[in-house]
């Protein structure tokens, strides 16, 4: 045990703050990005390499501002959440509005030069002179739209980054003080697409929320001018879209019910898939893998089902916006010629730029809706979450030194948290509790299951609401819960939980709580990173690490619920001895208990039945009761004669740790663990360079394959194909306005209102068939994944934490389910428009080429410069993204730990620092987008500027026939600049969201375990006898560690009870974990009646062996959904089931929803689902730990009556529960010692399972 710094830290120490401020001149030209750009250019970027982010974009400072105009906000009758935001960080962007409003301003810049240009060229002897100015005012214009634009979209990034960061961190604030009524109504998937989805969502609203101004604004002035061009044929164009807005207000009412619908069914979708993949054990050890997986199936099919719905009422209203300029164009138009009017070739071209400006806020208008939208359901959600109830903390009331008081107190859980099963509510609370403690002393609760005693201290916590009489607590508080809270962090860091590290202090926590010898074993001492929920340490490690920070606290009260339940009789005694009459003698103990041995000890006993306080006195007062409930628990404990005691024993060795409990890791020099801490859980990968081919391969495949794809493509081309040919016309028309009689002028017309309208149609086809392509990828990507996942080694969970599992399952998916499939609809498009455009002025003016293939070059060349800084970004991003999910989850489930040790702040901090991780790398790949943008747009006015100063140079040989075309090519120049800018957003976000697919992809084709089924499956009423053979089988949990099992050779006889014995680290679950399959033996073989189990599939023999584990796990649903989840059996056989177990119910349907169960009645709900499997192998591992001792020993008896013809191998952690059996295996060191019957073993002094039982009888 090293005297150095836990390693707190969640992030590494980076290089300098960022240099964005350092300059005007380089903050407004993005040059500071430069040596980061240059950097990546050269090798992939780190996240040592990011700059830090200012401080006012930190999430410590946002947060606090925000909080402030929240609480302003709250002091309302109906307070907004928009509006609180938009108060703390809507400055920024107002003055983002400004530029916006510049940059628009000078859009009009092009129709104003293309109709002097052309009557420039239909003017031989003007002068060149004029028609330079004209250059020159095109690439002026075009240079200051570019600063102008690019900075208002930095402004509103930034804005947005703000936006994100307190809404998150708000989000996490409030989650950790939510009432429990509250939480249990909020599912740790929902609360998560809060912070990923709709967070998110909010920040993108603001890229196109100032659209609602500056798109009237575009359409108004161009009406305005287009008045001045056609007259009153202008109204005609302006009645569209006066007719189509409510058309549109209607279409978004409908979008946004769906995307609310659509976001409680993605709710539901991930609450499903955090259940299943943190029962994974559970799963695989009951074949359920398949089953499960149709329910998660079931649920993304609704998904997509509402998916499907939102994206149909998306693509109408796309369609109908892309289609509006052209029924403005054809409205106009036809209205001026019916009026009378002659179509010129000038007034046709300016009225088609003014056109071309209005379709970019028409054409936008939709995404913004779209946004508004679904930020709209997004606001609502996140306004009620923070508008949530809080729980209310338990005051010191008239107590005025340390001490606890309770008079006549009820403690009710909150109606979402009760578990709809029993007849009143009386037996949901906890009533008429009267008793004080203000000093030292230890009071024992006991009681039956289901009695309340842990709501009884959820009650002192402040958890469970009290709604009767008072509760009082004068003190700090110290809380170990009866399944401990583990953080994945390093074991020292579990034990300080945010104190400073002081080694007197440490040291003595850990040796009375007796984990010397564990921090032994570990390969990095206690600077081991151990697993999420401490999954690479036995339960009994668990709680004596939770007791050991209970210990380092240092607190006035202890509240400890059940924790020697989890330990071995001997090791129990010690810690009672040493540490909680001991060292927190001087202390005020609450501790919840069953273990009869130590009642004598505390100063007095409480106990507990159905919900009331039925005694309350000295344990010496109380068994002199007749009759009453503790003297009849000490009578029954004296007719068991056998020692209780569990095997757990503070000398483990290296079978303890690993990827599993029991499994084993490699130790580490001391030299290299005074370097570093070790970690028991893998990193993330991440992939390096391009995006690969084959990303875009698989994405096109799960598409519908290169069909499938060349089919939307072609409509794409098309579309744009029409367009053209529409502009051609009317160029054509116009010119030769004059020389037509009425009849063809109007054929004319007609012509160029049919390619306007197929236009229309195409663009609603290409949409469509884009986004339902996308849908099927959705469907298949997901399936894919989500399949490979459930069928990945068990090794595979245990060193991977499940928040960065469920990050590539919710913001993943969300990317290839709605974001992949728009943006290739805009890339397409915008691609399409810049090459007609390209290749129009290409046509009309020649020489173009010569500057063309110049600013092509260079196009390509920022352009690759820049993806390989970016793509790294989005990586890192991506990466850093998964530790926030982690931690989200990490801190529900310790929510009532984290409370009682008041270390919110602590944890609020962690979160911050993991937010700002993740925002240094959104913040600069966005920063690096505008930096290439602006050197981009600068290519789209020199694109237009030279395409202006080729039709000037040739104005002296100019036909009227070329000044059309001259004015074609320019009407298409001047949008050049906006379509390469968003070809450049549109291109880098599909690079970065094709991430997503490659992580998903990477889950996709994983390896997996060995098949399900085998190809010659064993006989069907195999085994019939239930015969084991271990023959000299070794044992390791993956490539590269020690063996756990070594040379083990027994015979387990069919129908024969085994009990295992052993030291902790002997091999005892190691030998569960072989004759299940979750590792495959590396030497030797295990046959099952003569069948060799290694070569048949995994469910074969997994569906063939019931196994009741210490750690109960269900699943939401019903009390009938966990017992018989695949309806096998009648009402009857599960009534009998749960009536042999005597778990108390009032009915099938009862829901089972997060904690709603005591531990003890969710272990007696898994025994009744092993008693209706009736399997030939039954593997027990200590089932009945947390229940009280009468039901433990009915239980035991039922075990015996329905098991007794069937082969029983019971991991013995209680000595008692084995001593009948047959025989008894001792293992030490991954073999077996000893195989006798207990008699016999017991007979020999030398004995390792006399020794065992000796220890426990002694202790």
């Amino acid at each position: 045990m090293e005297q150095q710094r836990p390693l707190l830290s969640r992030t590494a120490s980076l290089s300098d703050s960022c240099p964005e401020k350092k300059g005007c001149l380089s903050s407004m030209l993005f040059t500071w990005m430069n040596p980061l750009m240059d950097l990546g250019n050269r090798r992939p970027l780190e996240m040592d390499d990011l700059f830090q982010l200012n401080p006012d974009l930190r999430a410590d400072a946002a947060s606090a501002r925000f909080s402030a105009c929240w609480d302003m906000e709250l002091q309302k009758a109906s307070p907004s959440l928009a509006s609180a935001l938009f108060r703390a960080f809507g400055a920024k962007f107002v003055a983002a509005g400004v530029l916006r409003f510049v940059r628009d301003a000078l859009q009009f810049i092009g129709p104003f030069v293309l109709q002097r240009v052309i009557a420039f060229l239909l003017t031989p002897d003007a002068a060149l002179s004029d028609g330079l100015v004209y250059v020159a005012l095109i690439f002026v214009g075009g240079i200051f739209q570019s600063f102008c634009f690019r900075n208002y979209m930095y402004f509103v990034f930034e804005t947005g980054l703000l936006f994100r960061s307190a809404i998150v961190t708000a989000v996490y604030r409030k989650s950790l003080v939510l009432s429990a009524g509250a939480m249990a109504g909020r599912s740790v998937g929902e609360i998560t697409n809060l912070m990923s989805i709709d967070a998110q969502r909010l920040q993108d609203l603001l890229g196109d929320l100032h659209a609602i101004w500056y798109g009237p604004f575009l359409i108004i002035t161009s009406c305005v001018l287009l008045y001045l061009q056609v007259g009153p044929a202008a109204f005609a164009g302006f009645a569209v879209i006066l007719v189509v807005t409510p058309v549109t207000i209607c279409i978004s009412r409908v979008m946004r019910t769906l995307q609310k619908q659509l976001m409680q069914v993605k709710d539901s979708r991930i609450k499903m898939c955090y259940e299943v993949l943190g029962g994974i054990k559970v799963l695989k050890l009951q074949a359920w893998e398949t089953n499960f997986a149709a329910r998660v199936a079931a649920f993304r099919t609704d998904e997509l089902r509402q998916l499907t719905s939102y994206l149909l009422a998306r693509t109408a209203s796309t369609s109908l916006f892309n289609g509006v300029p052209s029924l403005v164009t054809i409205a106009t138009f036809t209205t001026y010629v019916v009026l009378g009017h002659s179509m010129d070739t000038s007034t046709a071209l300016t009225s088609l730029s003014l056109f071309a400006i209005m379709r970019f806020p028409l054409f936008v208008l939709p995404t913004v809706i779209n946004a508004i939208v679904e930020a709209s359901v997004s606001f609502q959600r996140l306004q009620a979450f923070l508008l949530e109830a809080e729980r209310t903390p338990v005051g010191s009331g008239a107590l005025e030194a340390t001490g606890i008081l309770l008079e006549r107190a009820a403690f009710s859980w909150e109606q979402p948290v009760l578990p709809k099963r029993r007849a009143s509510a009386l037996d949901d609370t906890v009533s008429d509790v009267s008793f004080q403690m203000q000093t030292q002393g230890i009071c024992a609760v006991v009681g039956g299951v289901g009695s309340g005693k842990s709501t009884l201290l959820s009650g002192l916590l402040g958890d469970a609401p009290c709604t009767q009489g008072t509760v009082s607590m004068r003190g700090s508080v110290a809380y170990v819960s009866q399944q401990p809270f583990i953080q994945n962090a390093t074991l020292r860091d579990n034990i300080c939980f945010g104190l400073p590290y002081e080694y007197g202090r440490y040291t003595a926590a850990v040796g009375v709580c007796c984990l010397e010898a564990d921090l032994r074993v570990l390969p990095g001492g206690d600077l081991t990173e151990i697993g999420e929920r401490g999954i690479n340490l036995s339960g009994g490690q668990r709680t004596r690490v939770a007791l050991a920070r209970a210990v380092y606290q240092d607190a006035d009260i202890y509240l400890l619920d059940d924790v020697l339940a989890a330990v071995d009789a001997h090791v129990g005694a010690t810690i009672f001895r040493e540490c909680i009459r001991g060292f927190l003698g001087g202390k005020i103990v609450v501790m919840v208990t069953n273990n009869l041995q130590v009642l004598p000890q505390c100063d007095s006993v409480l106990v507990l039945s159905q919900g009331r306080v039925v005694e309350h006195d000295s344990f010496a007062h109380l068994v002199q009761i007749p009759d009453g409930y503790l003297a009849c628990m000490v009578a029954n404990f004296k007719e068991s004669d056998a020692p209780e005691s569990q095997t757990e024993d503070n000398e483990p060795n290296d079978d303890e740790f690993g990827t599993t409990p029991g499994h084993a890791l490699v130790r580490v020099p001391s030299s290299e663990v005074a370097d570093k801490a070790c970690s028991l859980m893998a990193g993330e990968d991440r992939s390096t360079g391009d995006v690969p081919w084959s990303v875009f391969a698989i994405w096109i495949q799960a598409c519908g394959g290169p069909y499938v794809a060349g089919r939307v493509l072609a409509v794409f081309v098309l579309a744009q194909a029409t367009n053209i040919a529409a502009t051609l016309w009317l160029s054509y028309w116009s010119d030769q306005d004059h020389l037509l009689d009425v009849r063809s002028h109007r054929q004319g017309l007609f012509v160029f209102i049919g390619l306007n309208f197929a236009f229309a149609i195409l663009v609603y086809l290409r949409v469509l068939g884009l986004y339902l392509a996308g849908l099927q990828a959705s469907r298949a990507l997901f399936s894919a994944m989500f399949t490979q996942v459930l069928r990945a080694p068990m090794h595979f969970f245990d060193t991977t934490p499940l928040g960065r599992i469920i990050n590539r399952m919710s913001k993943d998916m969300y990317a290839v389910d709605e974001d992949i499939p728009s943006t290739w609809a805009n890339v397409l498009t915008t691609l399409c428009s810049v090459a007609a455009t390209l290749a129009t002025i290409v046509v009309v003016t020649p020489w173009f080429v010569t500057a063309l293939v110049p600013l092509v070059c260079f196009y390509a060349a920022s352009q690759r410069f820049f993806v390989k800084t970016s793509r790294e970004l989005q990586r890192l991003e991506s990466i850093s993204r998964s530790p926030i999910y982690a931690l989200t989850a990490e801190t529900l489930d310790g929510l009532p730990t984290i409370r009682a040790y008041k270390v919110e702040r602590s944890f609020q901090k962690r979160y911050m620092d993991l937010l700002d991780c993740n925002q240094r790398a959104y913040f600069l790949n966005f920063s690096a987008n505008c930096w290439l943008g602006l050197r981009l747009e600068v290519s789209g006015a020199m694109v237009a500027s030279f395409a202006t100063l080729f039709v000037v140079l040739n104005h002296s040989r100019t036909s009227a026939a070329f000044a059309g075309l001259a004015g074609v090519s320019l009407t298409y120049a001047f949008s050049v600049t906006p379509a390469l800018n968003m070809s450049v957003r549109y291109l880098s976000q599909l690079q970065t969201q094709m991430v997503s697919v490659e992580r998903v992809q990477a889950y996709a084709a994983m390896p997996t375990e060995r098949p399900l089924r085998s190809l010659v499956p064993p006989p069907p009423q195999w085994p019939q006898h239930g015969r084991i053979v271990f023959e000299s089988v070794d044992l390791r949990y993956r490539v590269g560690m020690p063996r756990v099992l070594r040379n083990l050779c027994c015979t387990i006889h069919g129908g024969e009870k085994v009990g295992v014995v052993g030291r902790t680290g002997a091999g005892k679950s190691s030998l569960v974990v072989a004759l299940m399959r979750l590792a495959e033996v590396h030497g030797g073989r295990i046959t099952l009646d003569d069948v060799d189990i290694s070569a048949i599939g995994l469910h074969d023999l997994r569906e063939k062996i019931s196994i009741i584990p210490q750690d109960p796990v269900l699943f939401s649903g019903t009390l009938r959904s966990n017992v018989d989840p695949f309806h096998m059996y009648n009402d009857e056989a599960l009534w009998a089931a749960l009536k042999r177990v005597q778990m108390p119910a009032t009915s099938l349907d009862d829901v089972v929803d997060g904690g709603n169960f005591s531990v003890g009645e969710r272990q007696l709900m898994c025994i009744a689902r092993a008693l209706l499997k009736r399997s030939r192998v039954i593997l027990m591992d200590e089932a009945t730990a947390s229940v009280d001792p009468d039901t433990d020993r009915s239980v035991q008896r039922s075990l015996r009556e329905v098991f007794c013809d069937c082969t029983c191998i019971t991991i013995a952690h209680r000595l008692h529960t084995i001593m009948d059996s047959d025989r008894i295996l001792v293992m030490d060191g991954g073999s077996a010692v000893e195989f006798d019957t207990p008699k016999n073993l017991l007979k020999r002094r030398a004995s390792l399972f006399a020794s065992l039982v000796a220890h426990s009888q002694t202790s």
